[in-house]
């Protein structure tokens, strides 16, 4: 009965985590470029795996537990699209991600509603500069414009594009926060062959509300009967200690 209420208690745990990422992702279904998160469990059953049973996915045998019990996996999916119309919005079409430069390094983001400096470099909301192909990417006049394939022309002459890239493996890239991200292995950068980059439009998130809403409530549920769980397991022990105990 121990063994069983554990487990019960383990499932409401696993539900609260659950309910803090699907709320995580609610809170930023209208941010730019946000990307959402899904919660993974599979290592919570390691230990319970019968002796003598296989590797499990984690590639560590029965007898090493793998400590990392919650794994937390962004999706990278493509948002929705929508245009304003403003010319220094740009949004990426397919794979990839605009580079910028912080003052904690190289980051990563599929942000792309920029503005420009006092100096005249284009940076994001939080003046942090954009890179292109050259460097920093200035602009030093009026009429820009951004084709297809992130060239940028200011009055007709071309100034710069913008160093568009993509990753080998998503795994190693961590969340920022402001929709961007970290290459902590510092994974070898690709060139992205068919992402198309679309000036006056911003990518929103891939925040399905319905769906998340959807498992929201199935979170509840499952929270409710484990809990339910939890009590019933209780009063049997109380019974089992009240009563069959009990010398006649």
């Amino acid at each position: 009965m121990v063994g069983g209420m554990l487990d019960a208690v383990k499932g409401c745990l696993k539900e609260l985590v659950r309910m803090d990422n699907i709320s995580n992702n609610l809170a930023n279904a209208d941010a730019i470029g946000f990307k959402k998160d899904r919660v993974s469990f599979q290592d919570l059953l390691h230990d319970l795996r019968p002796a003598g049973s296989q590797r499990g996915t984690s590639g560590k045998a029965n007898g090493g537990i793998n400590p990392a019990l919650v794994q937390v996996r962004t999706d990278f999916g493509q948002g929705n699209i929508r245009s304003t119309g403003n010319t220094l919005d740009f949004a990426l079409q397919g794979k990839g991600f605009f580079k910028i430069q912080t003052s904690e390094g190289i980051e990563y983001t599929r942000k792309g509603n920029f503005q420009l400096d006092s100096e005249g470099f284009l940076v994001t909301q939080t003046n942090d500069r954009v890179l292109g192909k050259r460097g920093r990417i200035r602009v030093d006049g009026d009429g820009i414009r951004v084709n297809s394939e992130g060239v940028i022309t200011v009055d007709g002459s071309e100034v710069d594009q913008f160093d568009i890239i993509d990753l080998a493996n998503y795994g190693n890239l961590s969340k920022k926060g402001l929709a961007r991200f970290e290459n902590g292995y510092a994974d070898e950068e690709i060139a992205v062959a068919e992402t198309e980059v679309e000036q006056g439009y911003v990518e929103l998130s891939n925040v399905n509300v319905v769906q998340e809403m959807v498992q929201m409530i199935d979170c509840l549920r499952a929270f409710e009967s484990y809990q339910k769980s939890v009590q019933i397991l209780d009063g049997v022990n109380k019974k089992v200690v009240n009563e069959v105990s009990r010398v006649r």
